[in-house]
């Protein structure tokens, strides 16, 4: 049995884990070919999407004696602690080191060469040549001074990601395993209403929603259970809407289900969850528009998340002939990623395309066109998710009525009602 069997998912990574691991537990057939053994691996992304634990069982796999780095003593005390580290790994040949979070190493300094980084880079060139290998988890890169990033102290950089769709379902099931959950409890279900969110916050809202049961005197954790924790935990909001009138929970509703109905219209599998209980961050309503792993790599999708992101507006003064002044966020998002189009893409041709002021234009009428054009775009996907909110229409009506009964609706309850609405009609 492997070490890394304990970190669910991540078959890229690990592959690439293993082969450093075989390379330091059996040297001489690489010998043989002329190879040697990577100087370190450093590990990064968001944190609690594993890092630490696919290092821990890194250092379990090479067979060496570990030594483990965390910045947890004074600023003076810890640059010699690196130093003393080193060394005495060095002594110990063959040896792992493991830096954990080292981009927080020196997070309050503000110099561009923090002495503690200095220390591991020469710390790690002082055992170059002393079969000593060096492991780091960081949760940003871009902090750490390229020099110490470089071939030869890090010769391979992985980054760890978000958990995918299949992914999150294996980790799912993984966490369920030891937790006596009810039988509508599906594991499929949970890695959608988790989408986009890494391990350590999966496991918060499964003991979150254990709680809920625990203290609901309930012997298993039902649906209900893990569906408030991820509006708790993940979306932040509130536990009820009893603060609004009636006429308000339907104009939320309505905003609410046009973002959905509008996301729906592009890809049937797109929204995850939508309710009407208040958001911590000013929203007033929560719609789970899932992740697409390519967004930012498609005008395509971005677009459609343009168009979605008007479409709350859009529903609620379609039905009331009022402007919705709930939609502030929504416009702001929406015309920053129209700003992208034009500065960054050139949608609207290359007179507009930001060149980080290398030519001597009037900065004032360039600020002033792009302004304009960005205001044009933004008012054409607004157009655009009117016209896709009135050929669905009915769909819209119906999930905005049972949002105001049920607060909360998820993925399988809202494709049933845009089949029946699409039958209907």
């Amino acid at each position: 049995m492997s070490a890394f069997d304990k970190v669910i998912g991540y078959e890229k990574e690990k592959e690439e884990l293993l082969q450093v691991c075989d390379m330091a537990n059996h040297p001489e057939k690489y010998a043989a070919l002329g190879v040697k053994l990577p100087h370190g691996v450093l590990l990064y992304g968001e944190p609690g999407v594993g890092k630490t634990l696919m290092a821990t069982a890194f250092l379990e796999m090479m067979n060496r004696k570990s030594y483990v780095c965390r910045k947890d003593q004074s600023n003076e005390e810890f640059v010699d602690s690196i130093r003393e580290l080193f060394a005495e790994a060095k002594k110990n040949a063959p040896s792992v080191i493991f830096l954990d979070d080292l981009d927080k190493f020196a997070s309050d300094s503000e110099s561009s060469n923090p002495e503690e980084l200095i220390a591991v880079q020469s710390g790690i060139d002082s055992v170059k040549d002393s079969n000593v290998f060096v492991i780091a988890t960081a949760n940003d890169v871009r902090g750490l001074p390229r020099p110490l990033r470089r071939p030869g102290r890090f010769d391979r950089i992985l980054e760890i990601c978000l958990p995918n769709r299949r992914e999150s379902v294996e980790i799912v099931r993984h966490y369920l395993a030891d937790k006596k959950v009810a039988s509508d409890v599906r594991a499929e279900e949970v890695a959608r209403l988790m989408d986009g969110n890494s391990c350590a916050a999966l496991e918060s809202v499964l003991n979150e929603a254990g709680i809920y049961a625990g203290y609901e005197n309930k012997p298993e954790i039902g649906r209900e259970h893990i569906v408030r924790a991820v509006l708790r935990n993940v979306f932040e909001a509130e536990e009820s809407v009893n603060e609004m009138s009636a006429a308000e929970k339907e104009e939320v509703a309505f905003h609410e289900a046009g973002h959905a109905v509008a996301a729906l219209a592009f890809d049937r599998e797109s929204v995850g969850l939508v309710s009407v209980r208040p958001s911590k961050s000013d929203a007033r309503g929560v719609v789970q528009i899932l992740k697409r792993d390519n967004y930012f790599g498609s005008y395509e999708l971005m677009h459609q998340r343009v168009v979605a992101l008007l479409a709350g507006k859009a529903a609620v003064e379609l039905r009331y002939g009022r402007i919705d002044v709930g939609a502030v966020s929504d416009i702001d998002r929406a015309s920053a990623i129209v700003q992208r189009f034009i500065g960054d893409y050139a949608v609207s041709g290359f007179g507009l395309y930001h060149m980080e002021n290398r030519f001597s234009i009037d900065s004032g009428t360039q600020n002033d066109k792009i302004v304009a054009e960005r205001s044009a775009m933004v008012a054409r996907c607004y157009e655009e998710a009117k016209v896709l909110l009135r050929e669905n229409w009915a769909f819209l009506e119906k999930l905005a009525a049972e949002l105001v009964k049920k607060d909360t609706l998820l993925y399988e309850e809202i494709i049933a009602m845009r089949n029946d609405a699409g039958n209907a009609a």
